[in-house]
């Protein structure tokens, strides 16, 4: 369900009673992209717009799906795993 809302296009609000997890560090290389992530939209909405907009090219319409994705399973207490983690990488083309 957080997937079919995140691609519609729904992004979830921040709720101070939700814990948040965070994502789980996939090989030891990917700590800094969860807190740089958690800092741009864990409580602040600053960034939202750019996960609301629509892009005409494709590898950007995929990066901000999976960020969507990404944003929606951390404000609603779920555990962001290594395989939705990869995914940044896959869309970006920076895949190992």
């Amino acid at each position: 369900m957080v997937f079919e809302d995140s691609v519609a296009g729904v992004l979830n609000d921040y709720d101070p009673k939700i814990r948040m997890l965070g994502a789980e560090n996939r090989e030891k290389t990917t700590c800094y992209l969860d807190a740089l992530l958690f800092a741009l939209f864990a409580r602040e909405d600053v960034f939202e717009p750019v996960l609301l907009n629509s892009f005409d090219d494709e590898p950007r319409r995929r990066l901000v799906l999976v960020l969507r994705l990404w944003v929606n399973m951390l404000r609603s207490g779920r555990l962001i795993t290594t395989d939705i983690v990869c995914c940044i990488f896959t869309v970006t083309g920076n895949a190992s």
